[in-house]
Formats: C-alpha cells, sequence, structure tokens
C-alpha cells in the first residue's frame, strides 16, 4: 500500500499530525520505534495548549499555580500566577493517548525501527525492523514527516541540516517522602551553576512522584554528577525508582522542510532556549505541518509555508530566550542577578501571560523601561 503520509515518530509532534492528516482523509501511518518508552520530560504544558488540544483533565495530573526560583546563594523568589496554571502530565500517559487520538481519526500506527529511507521521484520507501533487529516489509508514501527527536533518523536519511546545539538532560523519579512534601503544589526552578552550568534544574510535582531533573550541554559536563549534587543540595536521602535521561536540541535547524518532507518537534530542533520546552512547540509545529501537508497533497502549495508560518509566529520567542540564556546564564554571579530580577511583579507578570499562549505580550513604556532599567543594573552588578 502506498500512503500519502508517513510520520516516524510517536511522541506528541508525530501524534498530533497523524490526527489531523488521518482526519482529513488521507491515509497515514505513524511509526514509533517504542511504544512503552519513557522521555525524561518534565511534563509541564501551558493553559493555551491544553485549551487548543482539548487535552481532557484527567491527563492533568498537577494544575500549578505557584513558581519559586533559587539561586545559586539559596535566595528564592516565590511566585503566583494569577490568570492560569502549568499543567503537569505524565509523558507515558501523554503520548499514548495522542497515538490513541490519531488512531480513531483513522491512522495507522506500527512499532518498528527505521533502518534507512529510499527516495525515489514520487515516493519514499521506508524500511523497517523491529526490536529483535528482524526486518519487517517496507513502508511506501508519498511524503514524510519526520517527527523522531533530537537525533532524528529521519533527518539523516534526507539530508536535512544537522542540530546544532543539544542538551543531554537527565530526570529522576522520587516517591514522595519529607523532604519533597513542600514541592507537592510548587514548581521549583534552580539556576544554579553546581546543577547546571548552562542550563537550569527543576522540580517538578505529580500526582504520586516528583520529577527532579538537570540538563546541560552535550559533552560539557557529566550529567550525572549534575544530577547528584543536585539531589544532594535539595536534602533527599530516598532512592530514585526511575532514572531518564536524552538530548535536547536548543536550536532550530536552519532548514526543516523539503519539497516532500518535513520535520516536527525536538526532530526540527523546535525546543525554546533558556527554559527548554518542547511539548508545546511539538504539538504546535505537528498542526502546522499537517496543515500544509494537507495544502501540498490537495493544492501542491510547497511545504516551506509550513516552515515560513512557524517562524514568523515563534521566531521572537526563541530569540528572546536565547538572548537571556547567552547573557544571564554564564555565570553564577549573573544567575544571581537574574533571580533578583524574578522579583518585581512586572516581570513576573509579562513572563506569565507570555508562556500561557506563547505570544510576546507588550508592556506599557513606563514597565519597559524600568524592567530595562533593572536589567542595565544587575547586569552590571552580576559581571
Amino acid at each position: 500500500m502506498l500512503y500519502d503520509v508517513a510520520i516516524i515518530g510517536g511522541g506528541p509532534s508525530g501524534a498530533a499530525a497523524a490526527e489531523i492528516l488521518a482526519k482529513a482523509g488521507h491515509s497515514t501511518i505513524l511509526i514509533e520505534r517504542n511504544l512503552a518508552n519513557v522521555k525524561p520530560c518534565g511534563g509541564a504544558i501551558p493553559l493555551g495548549l491544553i485549551e487548543e488540544f482539548d487535552i481532557p483533565d484527567e491527563l492533568v495530573e498537577k494544575k500549578l499555580t505557584r513558581m519559586s526560583v533559587r539561586s545559586p546563594k539559596g535566595e528564592t523568589i516565590f511566585m503566583h500566577m494569577p490568570n492560569g496554571y502549568v499543567g503537569m502530565v505524565r509523558r507515558e500517559r501523554f503520548d499514548s493517548y495522542l497515538r490513541e487520538k490519531a488512531q480513531k481519526a483513522g491512522a495507522e500506527l506500527v512499532e518498528a525501527l527505521v533502518k534507512k529511507i529510499d527516495r525515489a521521484s514520487d515516493r519514499f520507501t521506508i524500511h523497517l525492523f523491529n526490536k529483535e533487529g528482524e526486518a519487517l516489509p517496507p513502508v511506501e508514501a508519498s511524503y514524510v514527516i519526520g517527527a523522531d527527536g533530537a537525533n532524528s533518523k529521519t533527518a539523516e536519511e534526507l539530508g536535512f541540516p544537522p542540530n546544532d546545539l543539544k542538551v543531554i538532560a537527565m530526570q529522576q523519579r522520587f516517591h514522595y517522602c519529607d523532604e519533597l512534601k513542600p514541592y507537592e503544589e510548587l514548581v521549583e526552578i534552580w539556576f544554579d551553576g553546581e546543577v547546571s552550568p548552562d542550563f537550569y534544574g527543576w522540580i517538578f510535582p505529580k500526582t504520586d512522584h516528583i520529577a527532579i531533573g538537570t540538563g546541560t550541554e552535550e559533552h560539557r559536563r557529566d550529567i550525572k554528577e549534575l544530577q547528584k549534587r543536585f539531589v544532594e543540595k535539595i536534602g533527599i536521602t530516598e532512592k530514585p525508582y526511575l532514572n531518564e535521561a536524552a538530548k535536547i536540541p536548543m536550536k532550530p535547524r536552519r532548514s526543516f522542510t523539503q519539497e516532500r518532507a518535513i520535520l516536527v518537534g525536538d526532530a526540527a530542533g523546535l525546543v525554546t532556549p533558556a527554559n527548554g520546552e518542547g511539548i508545546f512547540f511539538a504539538m504546535r509545529s505537528g498542526k502546522l505541518g499537517a496543515e500544509a501537508m494537507i495544502e501540498r497533497i490537495r493544492n501542491n502549495t510547497p511545504l516551506s509555508s509550513y516552515e515560513k508560518k512557524f517562524r514568523k509566529l515563534y521566531s521572537p520567542i526563541f530569540f528572546g530566550l536565547q538572548v537571556l540564556q547567552s547573557v544571564y546564564y554564564k555565570s553564577d554571579r549573573l544567575r544571581e542577578s537574574f533571580v533578583a530580577i524574578c522579583r518585581d511583579k512586572d516581570v513576573q507578570g509579562i513572563t506569565f501571560d507570555s508562556y500561557l499562549y506563547k505570544k510576546m505580550v507588550p508592556a506599557p513604556w513606563s514597565v519597559q523601561m524600568k524592567i530595562m532599567a533593572k536589567n542595565v543594573y544587575h547586569l552590571a552588578k552580576g559581571s
């Protein structure tokens, strides 16, 4: 059978794309290498995503309105989100739900690994094998969507530009204990060079466990040592019941569209700098990519329209967060300054409002000038 679209990768981006394409009546196959995979992800999703994709309440384990940030010296700023909440999901449940939705819409789901992709003038032939290394019947499709993560096999096989910057992240899950009781209804972020020299550490509560993790640029530091130090600083004596690790791309690829193939989510490098948020941009890119694919099939519209639209919508956010990370994550003195700025209520308000719906929220001129002055002061102080 020749499918209209083969989607390689069954995470949020691939599953979102598969559902939209199948609903539109296009034959779609969703290829996921491991249906039992647990990705090391904090699982934080903004209210805007929950509303747009109708995420049911039973998947949102926590609706958190309280957050704190901690500086290298241990100063902690507590914040409250008055106009919404951060939703906490468990990735194995969340991803499975999205794949089931795609199947109900008509997409075919296959558990298999991609060995190679051959390209002809009018189709792709995707060669597959199972977990035991045995060859499976190849899949043929007119179009391909790569949704297979930072180390995308699709991108490699089809010659997309590389992911330039990757963070290696490690996360551990702990059952609730006395040391973790303060975090049952609180997200906490640690800006601390001993926890991460160029990223941050996170403490995210779920229904029956706490997810604790950190990240650093690939090959820069030993991620296991950073995670061990983080757990020690929190004061946890209990042992984790699950360890997870993965690479996260922190910069969009120079291009993520071709004539008959596109990349979405982590495969395209669509994880924001500074905060490492990926689920929202994965599902939005999956949706935008699927819509562009439908237009391509029906009206021969170039797939480049997908990339242009995504960059128009979100490039300001990626650029702003890249500047923030490059300026404030350089040293502990600058991290102290960054945490100090977070004390400002206007900064908090703009940050939370922008986070909820991923839009740059304009502030009154007087507020902009005040925030700029504080940035200049704290940068000078931290340098």
